[in-house]
């Protein structure tokens, strides 16, 4: 805070439109303004305007009047701070899935250190049973329906099917899924801008996000914070939590009825929250690709054929398909990290070899997105893999592209159970949640180093020493054989043959990776990409958390209702079950994963030294008659 008693001023650099419900002020380039504080934090500032009003204020965009003035012009205008006005926001493009963890974290503009979790209890939870029925604090539901439903028409023509797509090269899309894309690029402002551009300027509360990032940041817009006065340490606009809609859902400035068939039921077990399981899940297989092409033979790619269990219906989907999906489930479900796909490639996607490995991913990619309790039963994912007819495709895209249940929204569809979450305990399973997130990335980092340097070895160094040991053999074996004498053919064949076993040994070793190895990794490799969802989700509890507790603040200044503070607290408990909810199957799947991936590797490994064995073993034998 200034403590001089003179009044502080500051002239305006560029105009800034500021987020009333966020507590900003808005202000043009040239207009004077008070400076009320200096020590918001993060490049913000708190000021008051001429006309009286009063809020937060970028810092970069103002220039206080008592140093003298520059001679020259300013130049052009920065973007806003990239943090909440109280250190804890999110400004930075997020990263693509497949970004190594460091990135994330910057994108994330969280401490993932242990100590960003320091002012947590250290509750531990307690074992709960089974509650006897269920509430929905939000008087919600999500379209939950089975795969249930008749007169499924043949296969229709891929011919069409793409013509209200946006881009028909479906790997130079500029969808952030995979690991391929580019941060959005920022453009000047200027009479010439596009809307678009427009948007994405500095203080439009959209610079720097992707069309699915502004798309899932549309329902934050009308929370009205405002009315307790500037809150200095709520998540603005730019935050994750406030881009996926989760500041409008915790202040409770959207709604909606619902049918109970519609809800997603979440239910308490001795290991915490967790999702309802479908009674009947599925399988969905891909096979035959093949080379296709549309207008005419000008236009080529690749179509997939998959086909659920529940139906036993072939659908031909294209690998712009699959990215449409992940877009849309990323926009849908805000606490459910969904898996990158399969990287998109420049060059030689019609490749058999390509083909085929880009189809073993996507059937990876597709038996997680099954065995999820929730993305399964989904309508989306339903249309996905059923829909055969074209207008049907068109019309439950479309649908799906306006579902009314993305981002924040997506919290009024869970049922919780009726009893209130204790915050201290939340915040401790968080915590250790978050420790557990960011070792096991390093984790999967170092087994990836080792288990690649070790593939190496087996593809070279091991496979060429076997061979030099039974190449010294053989070179032994060919002098031995300048004695014809028989006392010494028999010593003479038994070396020769262990020098072909030593090699035909360097042999199974080039082999082998393929037999277990390559296994591990890719399991490795594919929760190395899970892990790196988690910032976004993990970020945005964390702000549903800040938020309840700002306004508890709020209460014990009298600056808010109690019975206001209650319902907040409500709806970030429903947060934190549905983020509870999903840590739990994230734990659920990684121990049946990780069992069968270490069964497989030392199945595997037993089997080839047991191998290795028996012809060493076989060629001591030899020298029995030697």
């Amino acid at each position: 805070m200034l403590t001089s008693k003179k009044a502080v001023h500051a002239r305006g650099l560029y105009d800034f439109a500021g987020d009333h419900d966020n507590g900003e002020l808005t202000f043009s380039a040239g207009e004077t303004l008070t400076i009320v504080a200096q020590d918001i934090g993060e490049g913000w500032w708190e000021a008051k305007n001429e006309a009286g009003q009063q809020g937060l204020i970028p810092e970069a965009y103002v220039q206080l009047l008592e140093p003298p003035e520059p001679s020259f012009p300013p130049p052009p205008p920065p973007s806003a701070p990239a943090t909440d006005h109280s250190g804890a926001g999110d400004w930075n493009v997020q990263q693509s899935a497949g970004d190594d963890w460091n990135a994330r974290q910057s994108a994330a503009a969280g401490d993932w250190n242990n100590d960003a979790w320091n002012s947590h209890a250290t509750d531990s939870w307690g074992d709960q049973a089974p509650a006897p029925s269920y509430t929905n604090h939000n008087n919600a539901g999500l379209n939950n329906q089975g795969f249930q439903g008749g007169g499924m028409q043949q296969q229709a023509s891929e011919e069409g099917w793409d013509d209200d797509w946006d881009d028909d090269n479906e790997d130079n899309s500029s969808n952030s899924t995979t690991n391929t894309s580019q941060p959005a690029e920022s453009k000047p402002d200027g009479p010439g801008a596009t809307p678009t551009e427009q948007d994405q300027l500095p203080g439009s509360g959209n610079f720097g996000l992707s069309a699915a990032k502004r798309e899932r940041k549309q329902m934050s817009q009308n929370s009205d914070f405002s009315k307790y006065g500037t809150v200095k340490k709520s998540f603005n606009r730019f935050s994750t939590f406030a881009k996926t809609g989760g500041d409008a859902f915790l202040m409770g400035t959207v709604s909606a009825n619902v049918s109970e068939s519609d809800l997603i039921k979440i239910i308490d077990t001795p290991e915490g929250p967790a999702w309802s399981y479908p009674s009947q899940p599925y399988t969905c297989s891909i096979k035959s690709p093949k080379k296709e092409s549309k207008l005419k033979g000008l236009k080529s790619y690749i179509a997939y054929q998959l086909t659920p269990s529940f139906s036993n219906i072939q659908v031909s989907r294209r690998y712009k398909h699959f990215d449409w999906l992940h877009e849309r489930l990323e926009a849908k479900f805000s606490c459910i990290p969904i898996p990158p796909l399969p990287d998109k490639a420049l060059s030689g996607r019609y490749e058999d070899d390509f083909v085929s490995e880009r189809m073993r991913q996507l059937q990876l990619w597709v038996d997680r997105m099954v065995r999820h309790p929730v993305i399964s039963q989904s309508e989306v994912f339903n249309h996905f893999l059923t829909c055969t007819d074209e207008k049907k495709w068109k019309a439950g895209k479309r649908k799906a592209e306006k579902d009314e249940y993305q981002g924040g929204k997506f919290f009024l569809t869970l049922q919780t159970p009726p009893n209130c979450l204790d915050m201290r305990d939340v915040e401790k399973r968080m915590e250790i949640f978050c420790k557990f997130v960011k070792n096991m990335d390093d984790n999967m980092r170092n087994m990836l180093q080792i288990g690649h340097d070790s593939r190496k070895k087996h593809l070279g160094p091991y496979k060429r020493e076997f061979q030099k040991i039974g190449g010294s053999f053989k070179q032994l074996a060919d002098t031995f054989n300048l004695d014809s004498g028989a006392h010494s053919q028999n010593l003479t064949a038994a070396i020769d043959y262990t020098g072909d076993t030593y090699n035909e040994i360097g042999d199974m070793y080039e082999k082998q990776p393929k037999e277990d190895l390559d296994h591990m990794l890719e399991v490795l490799f594919e929760y190395k990409g899970m892990l790196s969802t988690y910032p976004d989700v993990l970020k945005l509890h964390e702000g549903a958390i800040g938020k309840a507790k700002e306004c508890e603040r709020l209460k014990d200044e009298g600056r808010m209702p109690e019975s206001d503070v209650t319902a907040v607290i409500q709806r970030s408990d429903v947060i934190s079950y549905g983020t509870l909810a999903e840590m739990n199957h994230f734990q659920r799947e990684r121990v049946t994963d990780y069992k069968e991936m270490m069964q497989k590797y030392l199945s595997g490994q037993i089997k080839f030294y047991r191998e290795i064995t028996q012809k060493l073993e076989t060629a001591l034998h030899r020298f029995d008659n030697a």
